[in-house]
C-alpha cells in the first residue's frame, strides 16, 4: 500500500499552479472561479459547483493590458490574462462579487472579450452594518442562486445550503486550528495552508488540513526568538513575503489577508433558515475596505490583532493601484501608530523583483529586534 501524500507538501504544490491540477481532471464545468473573500462559496457549492479563488501568481499577461488601463492593479491584469489566453476555459463560470471599481468594470469587460463565458455578479450591500443589510443580501443570494438554474442547470435547495454551510464551518475550523498552529510552521508553509483552502475542493481541503494539524500537534514549536509580524493587507498570491520572512529570521504570528484569516469569523452554524444564516455570516465578518462598517474599522481591528498574538510589528502588504487599501491603510496606521505598533507598507505587484522588498524587510526586522 502506497503511503499517503505529505499534506503540507499538496497543500504548498497548490499554491504553486497557476490554477489547480484538479480542476483540468475534474468533469469540465463542475469548478466556478471566483475573485474576491465575499463571494458565497456555500451556496456555489450548494449548487453543484466547486468554488477556486482566481489568482495571478506571477507576471500578468500583457494581452489583458489591451483591454485595461496601467493604473489596474496586477490581481484583475493577471486574472483577465487568463481568461483571454484560456486558461480558464474548464471553469463552468466566474462569479464576480460588487467589491472595487476594478472587479466590478471586469465582468463587463469579461462578457465583451470572453463572449462564451458564464459571468455572474452578486450586489452585496456596502453599508454592511445597516438594518436592512440582511434581507437585501438574503434577496440577492436567492437572486443569484436562480440565476445559476437558469443558466447551468444548477439547482439550490435549503437542504442543500445547509449541509454546505456546515461544510464550510468545518473548512474555517480547520483553518482556525493551522492559524493556532503557526509556531510550529514556517512564514511561507503557513500561509500555503490557508491560502490553499481558496483553491481545493472543501472536502479534500479539511481532510489534508486536519492531517497536518495533527501532525503539528505532536511537533515542538519553533524558537521564539525572532521578531514577530501580522501581515495585513488584500491578497498574497505568492510566497516571495513569507519567504523572506523566514530568510531573513523572522516570524508571523498573524494575519488579516483576503486568502488568510479574515474572513474565518464567524461560523455560519446551524439554523432554520440557512439564507438567513449565509446572509449574517458574510455581513458579521471582517469587513475589507470597500465595505462601510464604522464600528468595526480596519486600524482598531488589527491593534486588536497585535493585542492578541503578541505581534512586535504589522506589514501591510499594498497591492499597486489597489485604491481601497491603499486609502484605509492611512486610518489603519494613525491607529496603529496610536498603539505604539511599529508598521512597515510594502506595496508590490505580482511578478516584480524581491530586492527592494528584501531590503525593506530587512531593516524593519532589524529595528523590531533592536526594539526588544
Amino acid at each position: 500500500m502506497s503511503a499517503s501524500p505529505d499534506p503540507l507538501a499538496t497543500l504548498r504544490g497548490v499554491c504553486e499552479e497557476e490554477l489547480p491540477a484538479w480542476i483540468r481532471d475534474a468533469p469540465k464545468g463542475s469548478a466556478v472561479g471566483v475573485a474576491c473573500s465575499y463571494a458565497p462559496l456555500e451556496l456555489l457549492h450548494a449548487a453543484g459547483l466547486v468554488p477556486v479563488r482566481l489568482r495571478c501568481p506571477g507576471q500578468p499577461s500583457a494581452a489583458a493590458d489591451a483591454w485595461l488601463p496601467p493604473f489596474t492593479c496586477s490581481v484583475a491584469r493577471g486574472i483577465l490574462g487568463m481568461a483571454l489566453d484560456g486558461t480558464l476555459d474548464r471553469l463552468a463560470a466566474v462569479l464576480l462579487p460588487h467589491t472595487c471599481d476594478t472587479i466590478q468594470e471586469l465582468a463587463g469587460i469579461w462578457r465583451l472579450v470572453v463572449p462564451a463565458a458564464e459571468v455572474f455578479t452578486l450586489v452585496e450591500p456596502l453599508a454592511v452594518e445597516s438594518p436592512r443589510a440582511q434581507a437585501y443580501l438574503r434577496q440577492e443570494l436567492q437572486s443569484l442562486a436562480e440565476r445559476l438554474q437558469e443558466r447551468l442547470g444548477r439547482c439550490v435547495t435549503d437542504e442543500s445550503l445547509r449541509e454546505s454551510l456546515l461544510l464550510y464551518d468545518h473548512v474555517r475550523r480547520a483553518r482556525a486550528r493551522l492559524d493556532r498552529l503557526r509556531d510550529r510552521l514556517s512564514a511561507r508553509d503557513a500561509w500555503a495552508a490557508l491560502a490553499a483552502a481558496w483553491l481545493l475542493p472543501p472536502h479534500r481541503y479539511v481532510e489534508l488540513a486536519d492531517r497536518l494539524a495533527d501532525a503539528l500537534a505532536k511537533a515542538s514549536p519553533f524558537p521564539d526568538d525572532r521578531p514577530r509580524l501580522l501581515l495585513a493587507g488584500s491578497v498574497i498570491d505568492e510566497p516571495l513575503i513569507p519567504a523572506l520572512v523566514d530568510e531573513l529570521g523572522g516570524r508571523v504570528v498573524g494575519d488579516d489577508l483576503c486568502n488568510g484569516m479574515r474572513d474565518a469569523e464567524p461560523l455560519a452554524g446551524e439554523s432554520v433558515d440557512p439564507w438567513d444564516a449565509l446572509a449574517a455570516r458574510l455581513l458579521q465578518r471582517a469587513p475589507c475596505p470597500v465595505r462601510h462598517a464604522p464600528t468595526r474599522a480596519l486600524g482598531g481591528r488589527l491593534a486588536e490583532l497585535v493585542a492578541r498574538t503578541g505581534a512586535q510589528g504589522v506589514v501591510h502588504v499594498l497591492v499597486k493601484f489597489c485604491d481601497p487599501h491603499a486609502f484605509e491603510a492611512v486610518p489603519a496606521a494613525q491607529a496603529l501608530d496610536a498603539a505604539g505598533c511599529p508598521q512597515l507598507l510594502l506595496e508590490v505587484e505580482a511578478g516584480s523583483g524581491a530586492a527592494q522588498v528584501r531590503t525593506r524587510l530587512q531593516a524593519f526586522l532589524e529595528l523590531l529586534a533592536g526594539g526588544r
